[in-house]
């Protein structure tokens, strides 16, 4: 019997601070970051948005509820990357989907930046939320630095903060942005991170109780920000893709997993004698336990069936199973644009498999657009994730000279699209490039394949890589029915499938 009551005065006290810890003037913020899919992942088990719509409706219920998304949303994304009418989808879906979901306020990630500039301009038109930037500019035509600005449903500029007041007025909250500067568009301009967000913060601060921020920041910029900042009581973060929960006294940076398969809930409210605001911060599972609404699961269920259609049109089935992972893939940009990672050598592998005549296979780093670590069961659907541009496989024959100058070049492009993934048989000793073991010679002949995308002459820093150019011999596409070198996507499908079989 004294087990029993100690057990239920535990239970009972924790019951009793869960509704004490609240005011009836308690603003509950809800925070998403970089959410790329728009359906459930892990076989249906995690993620979604129509269960996050379903968290939105549960908490608006009992709370003034206002839902932010820390950047990286219109792009890279599977459905993205399909056509439709003739137009490249560039984020529509996520926006429709965002609408319908009831997400209030977002910023920039570096991933916004992906798409053409007029198809960012009207995903802006589009949507019902607002977004708030510190620290990025649009430069336009003219060359004429403004803040963004969004025409529908009235033409309006983009502030430098947003303010939001609890419903019975008791406080507000100023919130103010920054994005990486990862992403260099000529219609981009990236202002100082501190002094932009420090400019802010001022103006924010003149007109809020408290402040909290909303940013698109590796963590080890976050930390600074909270450093440099003072009264800066929250950062609601992204661009990392796994959960955080970083401490500073009272203050923390919180970023919450991607692709919707955890939320942050921060409980804000007015506490004790003295009225000091309380933020209160749980990480919130968005999995099987969370029922999807219904509206926004048949809005989603109609944009999977047009690109799935389109997928099947190619020779791709999304939802087959292909191969079981007993380590994490990485595909994340902060790993494939800087090193070879284990997802760069698969591609890599499966394109030397499908074309086993060359020598070697070589592709561009910024073709890996997952931006993500896959684990577990991997379906097409991953596969597509992680290639969502796809394209055709070419075999080269190269002279000595330019694989060398190709493979030089690489590693000087580290950071950017054009640092290359490699086939195993590749590897640098010192200052030398190895083939199976043996030195590059710069007078023979080497046979590669790639992605028809490489040799376009359209990489940034890879110009020298076009057909006619010097070094550049011979250059075979393929196009044969039922050849897997059509589509490097299905050229790692087999290969995977290869791999599971043994």
């Amino acid at each position: 019997m004294k087990q029993f009551f100690c057990i239920l005065s535990i239970c009972l006290f924790i019951q009793h601070t869960a509704f004490a810890q609240t005011s009836p003037d308690t603003i509950c913020i809800l925070q998403l970051n970089d959410v790329y899919e728009i359906g459930p992942l892990n076989q249906g088990k995690s993620g979604g948005m129509a269960r996050v719509a379903t968290l939105v409706k549960q908490h608006g219920s009992r709370y003034q509820t206002f839902v932010v998304l820390a950047g990286d949303f219109v792009s890279p994304s599977v459905i993205g990357t399909t056509k439709m009418d003739g137009q490249r989808v560039n984020g529509l879906h996520m926006v429709d989907i965002m609408n319908k979901t009831g997400v209030n306020l977002v910023t920039f990630g570096n991933h916004e930046f992906d798409i053409p500039e007029n198809d960012l301009q009207q995903r802006i038109n589009e949507s019902d939320f607002a977004w708030v930037s510190s620290d990025v500019l649009h430069k336009n035509s003219n060359g004429v630095v403004l803040p963004f600005y969004k025409t529908k449903p009235d033409s309006a500029i983009i502030p430098t903060f947003f303010r939001l007041s609890s419903v019975h007025k008791q406080f507000t909250i100023g919130i103010i942005t920054a994005t990486i500067q990862s992403n260099r568009q000529p219609w981009v301009v990236y202002a100082d991170h501190l002094q932009s967000i420090k400019k802010a913060f001022k103006l924010a601060s003149k007109q809020s109780d408290i402040v909290v921020g909303l940013t698109h920041l590796s963590l080890a910029e976050d930390e600074t920000l909270l450093r440099k900042l003072k009264g800066l009581r929250l950062v609601m973060g992204g661009h990392e893709h796994q959960q955080n929960y970083v401490t500073a006294g009272r203050r923390a940076i919180a970023k919450a997993d991607a692709n919707a398969k955890t939320v942050y809930r921060h409980l804000v409210f007015r506490s004790g004698k003295k009225g000091r605001i309380k933020i209160i911060s749980e990480l919130i599972n968005v999995d099987t336990t969370v029922l999807p609404d219904p509206v926004v699961a048949d809005a989603v269920k109609e944009w999977e069936n047009k690109a799935y259609a389109a997928f099947r049109a190619i020779g791709l089935e999304p939802d087959a199973v292909v191969y079981h992972t007993k380590e994490q893939l990485d595909g994340t940009e902060a790993s494939v644009r800087y090193k070879q990672t284990n997802l760069g050598n698969l591609i890599a592998q499966s394109m030397l498999a499908a074309s086993p005549q060359a020598d070697a296979a070589v592709f561009n780093s910024g073709s890996i657009r997952i931006d993500d670590m896959i684990e577990g069961v991997v379906t097409q659907l991953d596969i597509i994730r992680t290639l969502p541009f796809g394209g055709k496989l070419c075999e080269v024959d190269v002279s000595g000279d330019l694989l060398l100058q190709l493979l030089n070049t690489g590693i000087v492009l580290k950071g950017q699209g054009g640092y290359l993934q490699l086939s195993t048989n590749l590897s640098l000793s010192g200052t030398a490039w190895l083939l199976n073991g043996t030195a590059i010679d710069s007078s023979k002949t080497y046979k590669i394949v790639s992605p028809e995308f490489l040799f376009s002459g359209a990489e940034k820093g890879l110009e020298f890589l076009k057909e006619g150019k010097p070094g550049v011999k011979l250059l075979k596409r393929f196009d044969g029915v039922g050849d897997v070198r059509t589509d490097i996507r299905l050229a790692v499908v087999k290969y995977l499938a290869g791999l599971e079989g043994k």
